[in-house]
């Protein structure tokens, strides 16, 4: 039997004016759960599930215009840059730079739930793999019934 075709990811800001592609067959560089307080702050929630793809495999194919960004000024995080879309204010990806193996990685981070096809943002592939800044948590971690590491 012969494989299903991969297609690109597709998804969207909440009203749907922002939309963006994942190319087809791109696996996650990272992907999991933060914990952290600036992270928390941005989303306004206990934590929250991110993926995050070399730039190259993430575009944005309507709304660009739309688009704003917000940094904090901290030296540990000035790096990290969220987009927004102006309209509805709903977060659709963050940039990055990670260090790996002595060269710069550029990295689009976005969010499983923006997905339009649900089972793709829940399949196996785009599934969490760690919970990061674990000890930032303010939650009871032993609530969570998952066997991922806590980093």
């Amino acid at each position: 039997m012969e494989n299903a075709k991969q297609k690109d990811i597709y998804g969207r800001c909440y009203c749907g004016s922002v939309r963006f592609s994942i190319a087809a067959g791109t696996k996650p560089h990272w992907a999991g759960y933060c914990h952290c307080k600036d992270c928390r702050q941005a989303n306004a929630a206990p934590l929250y599930q991110y993926i995050y793809v070399k730039k190259q495999y993430f575009q944005i194919i309507e709304g660009k215009q739309l688009l704003r960004w917000y940094t904090r000024a901290d030296p540990n995080i000035n790096n990290l840059k969220r987009f927004f879309c102006e309209r509805c204010g709903s977060k659709v990806f963050n940039s990055v730079t990670a260090k790996k193996a002595d060269r710069d990685v550029e990295l689009c981070g976005t969010f499983p739930s923006l997905f339009d096809d649900p089972v793709i943002a829940t399949s196996a592939t785009w599934s969490p793999r760690m919970h990061v800044h674990s000890d930032q948590s303010f939650m009871d971690l032993s609530l969570l019934q998952d066997d991922l590491p806590r980093h």
